[in-house]
């Protein structure tokens, strides 16, 4: 089977470029490219992802690809690649696995991003990192939501942490890399 391509989705601040080059620099043996998302805010001083903005970057970076795609997402990167499905942005068959990291459902509708409507239509199995203790929302809270019925497709992965930080890329890769 060919290696798959890597799409890695930061979050919102500025901060997560790092984040996504140190993933891009972990994995970039593991997968036939890497791209990283690279968000407009981060050069122009905004303070907030521009949701369509981004979204037409990331279905090119996507249909530049050929073959199947892995994904992974932090934060706000998890909201808009589950905009990129619900828009038909991008083709859902061809993502072969996504891992999301620190999902952010009350600070997404906070900012007026329709999380619910966007999760409501995505069935792609995904495996959810989240801290137990994030503060941007804790395994409690994802738990409360999926109960109440969102983000059913997710399945749920606890890790013991007190950040938003997500960067044991060993441990992100046990799911991303599985096969």
């Amino acid at each position: 089977m060919n290696k798959p391509h890597l799409i890695i989705i930061p979050g919102n601040g500025s901060s997560n470029k790092i984040w996504a080059e140190k993933a891009r620099d972990y994995f970039s043996n593991d997968f036939v490219s890497v791209s990283v998302q690279y968000y407009d805010h981060w050069s122009n001083g905004g303070e907030l992802i521009d949701m369509k903005v981004e979204l037409y970057k990331l279905t090119d970076i996507a249909n530049s690809l050929d073959g199947n795609i892995v994904i992974l997402a932090k934060s706000v990167g998890t909201v808009l690649f589950m905009f990129s499905i619900h828009s038909k942005s991008i083709d859902p068959s061809r993502i072969s696995r996504c891992v999301f990291v620190g999902l952010p459902p009350e600070w997404a509708r906070t900012n007026g991003f329709d999380i619910d409507t966007w999760s409501a239509n995505f069935f792609l199995p995904t495996i959810l990192i989240q801290n137990d203790s994030d503060p941007v929302a804790t395994v409690t809270d994802i738990r409360a939501e999926q109960k109440a019925g969102s983000f059913q497709s997710l399945i749920l992965t606890e890790r013991k942490g007190s950040d938003h930080n997500y960067d044991d890329f060993q441990f992100i890769g046990k799911y991303l890399l599985t096969t």
